[in-house]
Order: C-alpha cells, then sequence, then structure tokens
C-alpha cells in the first residue's frame, strides 16, 4: 500500500514545489521557507501514517 501511496504523494509535492520556485521571485523569504518547512512535516506525516 504504501508504495503505491508515496510515489503519487510525491510527484503532487514536486509539483506544488514547482509552483512556488515560480511564485519564489513574488514572495518574501520569509513565506518560502515557511512553505519548505511545511512540505517537510507534510512527508514525515504521510512516512509515520505508511510506517
Amino acid at each position: 500500500v504504501k508504495s503505491k501511496i508515496f510515489p503519487i504523494v510525491f510527484k503532487s509535492v514536486r509539483k506544488s514545489l514547482k509552483k512556488v520556485t515560480e511564485k519564489q521571485e513574488f514572495l518574501p523569504k520569509t513565506s518560502f521557507r515557511q512553505i519548505r518547512f511545511f512540505y517537510m512535516v507534510v512527508i514525515q506525516k504521510i512516512i509515520t501514517i505508511n510506517n
């Protein structure tokens, strides 16, 4: 189960990170850090749910 879910989540995270890097020019660096932290937390939660 976890091998099926993880790639899908990873793809969506990579897509949103692309969007973030596009918007990075407009956003201050602090908000970009917050977004990166948010993704770290999300990924860790996904890993703990799968394990």
